[in-house]
């Protein structure tokens, strides 16, 4: 079974391209992203299409009678990593492979595409070990490692970089790929300028903070607390204007330099990927998915 993923950018509308796709082919979508896993985090993680009927579900939501999986599987104070990820999409994967229903995906976090399709080597991680470490402050995480005799090019002002090299340096099980048995992905980048990338990450910027951004972070924040999933992109800059008078001209900013980090930063990654096609043209890339499916 082969499976068509668009990649690309945020903002740059792969999940409304899928959707019309869906719509001509029956096929359901996987949706391969690292935020919107999350339940009640919706706004700021663009899982709205507006004027289109939504159905939540634990896991999927039913957008316009077509599903899309791998949104809502976890609580924003649940701990995410990409294994745990992997493991649902591969189970989801494997039941329409069974069933030869048609599947495509949408993803913006290519190492969760290259984890699940088996580029990316892993260990087994120390649960234990890894809330113990969650527990220490930067220093003592740099000095940890600093002991471990690491001294390669790393992000020493990460915390989740620092505590990921540390598990995997103290690790003693051996290397494995994920696999999916009988699946293989082919990858197709929808492709835009700069400019208008950062332009559709502006408007986006706006338009969630008027369908009540701010207020979706505050109930969650109330009901789970500083959870990491509210410490991520859109949500820790909502944080600092409510817990330092930022008007909201100055927030709406923020939001807008922290969606251009980001999107530079997906684009270096995907920079990195095998990618079978690339275009810039919607319809292009639709034609050669609709050939797969």
């Amino acid at each position: 079974m082969i499976i068509p993923v668009i990649l690309g950018p945020t903002c740059i509308g792969k999940t409304s391209l899928a959707l019309e796709i869906a719509r001509e082919t029956g096929a359901d979508i996987l949706s391969i992203d690292s935020r919107q896993v999350f339940k009640y985090l919706d706004i700021a993680t663009g899982k709205y299409k507006d004027n289109l009927e939504v159905l939540k579900n634990d896991g999927y939501w039913v957008i316009d009678n077509i599903k899309i999986w791998g949104y809502d599987i976890l609580n924003p104070s649940d701990e995410l990593n990409v294994l745990k990820y992997c493991e649902f999409a591969k189970k989801i994967i494997e039941e329409y492979r069974v069933s030869n229903k048609k599947l495509l995906a949408t993803c913006g976090t290519g190492f969760y595409l290259d984890f699940l399709s088996g580029k990316v080597k892993f260990k087994e991680i120390d649960e234990a070990r890894k809330k113990e470490l969650n527990l220490k402050n930067i220093e003592e995480l740099r000095l940890i490692l600093k002991n471990l005799n690491f001294n390669q090019n790393i992000d020493l002002n990460n915390n989740l970089r620092l505590i990921t090299k540390i598990l995997d340096l103290e690790s003693s099980s051996v290397e494995s790929n994920f696999q999916i048995d009988g699946i293989s992905f082919k990858t197709f980048y929808l492709n835009s300028s700069r400019e208008m990338l950062y332009k559709n990450a502006d408007t986006f910027s706006e338009e969630i903070l008027k369908k009540g951004a701010i207020e979706e972070f505050s109930e969650n924040y109330k009901k789970f607390g500083e959870c990491k999933s509210l410490k991520g992109l859109i949500y820790k800059e909502i944080f600092e204007y409510i817990n330092t008078g930022l008007s909201l001209t100055e927030l709406s900013s923020k939001i807008k330099f922290s969606l251009h980090a980001y999107i530079r930063r997906q684009q270096t990654y995907f920079k990195k990927m095998q990618i079978e096609f690339s275009s810039n043209d919607r319809k292009e890339i639709a034609v050669k998915i609709k050939e797969i499916l």
